[in-house]
């Protein structure tokens, strides 16, 4: 499926359902890549954990854990983040496809997020950490319960609203289907025009018109995604990974996927899922 999302549009969403419960929010597309988030000023608890590189990259895991075991339900998911903090995520939903995700949450609840050893393991202060704890919005269920039920509502609608564009190009949507049906294939250009009988400007244009990228970007975005999922839900390894996506070459694979994931897809496999409570 072919969509995009308007991310001004989105922005002011959350702004608003900010602004009404106090909630941190943020939204992510289906490969749980961040699009948007309110407030821009983070609170001094995550910005704290997310200085240490070790709390950024687990802040990340946890992220992409809560995603997927939503896209699993397909339902709203409630967690406790690495650093004990309560987020819950909602499916974006077209029909049957999970188009991304609005997670909610940052706030704190009663248990024993044993802090001290958190500071411990990400090397910060423990007395500026407990006092950015103590400014914490703090967890009530019932509320929680509630904006997820709004927001459950809201997301199924964000398509009518133009929030999300859905493409309906018959042509792009077969290519689309083509190039994930055939990913272990050498995916060429000249390929692709010779199998919907297009010449090379006019399946430059369907791809920036659709996919808003090159079509070269577009075949290695999906590979990526594929390769992601493939990771996350089998016992492939990442030799293996890179083969069934169509890099043969495995250095080459493990470059282009830290360029688009910002980690090698040994590690984003090790480190799946994080924590899932």
């Amino acid at each position: 499926m072919i969509y995009n999302f308007n991310k001004e549009k989105l922005d002011k969403l959350l702004y608003d359902f900010y602004r009404l419960t106090g909630l941190a929010t943020s939204v992510w597309d289906s490969q749980v890549n961040l699009l948007s988030f309110q407030p821009k000023n983070m609170c001094s608890f995550c910005t704290n954990v997310k200085s240490s590189p070790l709390g950024k990259e687990r802040c990340q895991a946890s992220d992409r854990a809560v995603c997927m075991e939503c896209a699993k339900t397909g339902k709203p998911t409630t967690h406790y983040c690495h650093a004990g903090l309560v987020d819950t995520a909602v499916p974006i939903r077209f029909k049957d496809t999970v188009l991304g995700f609005i997670i909610f949450g940052q706030v704190a609840d009663d248990s024993d997020i044993k802090l001290n050893e958190l500071c411990k393991e990400l090397k910060l202060d423990y007395n500026d950490m407990l006092s950015a704890y103590g400014e914490l919005e703090k967890y009530d269920k019932e509320r929680i319960s509630s904006a997820a039920s709004i927001m459950k509502n809201v997301t199924a609608h964000l398509w009518l609203s133009e929030y999300i564009e859905i493409g309906f190009s018959a042509l792009a949507q077969e290519i689309d289907g083509y190039i994930r049906n055939n990913l272990k294939e050498k995916l060429t250009v000249t390929a692709i025009c010779e199998r919907f009988f297009l010449s090379k400007n006019r399946l430059y244009e369907i791809s920036h018109q659709w996919f808003k990228m090159t079509i070269s970007e577009y075949i290695t975005q999906v590979r990526i995604e594929e390769a992601k999922k493939m990771l996350t839900t089998t016992d492939l390894t990442v030799r293996e990974v890179s083969s069934a996506v169509g890099i043969n070459d495995y250095n080459y694979f493990t470059k282009v996927f830290k360029n688009n994931v910002g980690i090698p897809p040994l590690k984003y496999k090790k480190g799946y899922p994080f924590n899932v409570k």
